[in-house]
């Protein structure tokens, strides 16, 4: 069993859900968002993400969304810290390959801090960041990471040819109640922006 392991193997403790994202990784994606992380990285956008609580899902449920979900190219995976539960998310991504979709996964994690299970869920991810989010190394014009430690690992066949161009991205989401959700990496005037919203 994983070091980082708080559960069990066949349940996801989950902190949100986007079927259809754009922002974090290639194509449409059906992004997770693990709950729970100890890392707590001095101005991290996800604080929400850091408590152990969330929803449990099971593992077989989830991978039956998204295989039902129309219209993506892969999943991604981040949080709260997907590496923290890496047995149920290394089922996910072994179950999404089968399906034919790919992988981006994000960790605050380097790769020297890797345990077996841990570097399994990497080694199987098509696309990967890894890297504590540093405030003092913040860029905003940096595509997919928050600061410009964090490095991109472009693994495998699926994004061969993969065109990488730096740019922010900022998604905004209206729920069918009318909240609006805000993902990605916004500079502070567009935070300011939005909170007024």
């Amino acid at each position: 069993m994983s070091r980082n392991s708080v559960g069990d193997i066949d349940t996801l403790r989950v902190g949100n859900i986007s079927e259809h994202s754009t922002i974090y990784g290639p194509g449409v994606r059906f992004v997770i968002w693990t709950q729970g992380c100890t890392l707590a990285c001095k101005g991290c956008w996800n604080k929400q993400f850091w408590a152990k609580s969330g929803t449990k899902v099971k593992v077989n449920s989830l991978i039956a969304q998204i295989a039902s979900t129309e219209g993506i190219e892969g999943i991604t995976l981040l949080g709260g810290e997907p590496l923290q539960q890496a047995e149920p998310v290394l089922k996910i991504i072994q179950a999404v390959q089968k399906l034919g979709l790919s992988v981006f996964l994000y960790t605050g994690y380097d790769v020297e801090e890797f345990d077996k299970t841990m570097q399994a869920c990497f080694d199987n991810s098509d696309i990967a960041i890894t890297g504590r989010y540093i405030q003092e190394k913040r860029d905003t014009s940096l595509r997919w990471r928050g600061s410009t430690n964090q490095i991109v690992h472009t693994q495998s066949e699926f994004y061969n040819n993969l065109l990488f161009e730096e740019r922010n991205e900022v998604e905004f989401v209206i729920s069918e109640d009318g909240i609006v959700s805000m993902f990605g990496y916004p500079d502070e005037e567009l935070r300011s922006w939005a909170s007024e919203i």
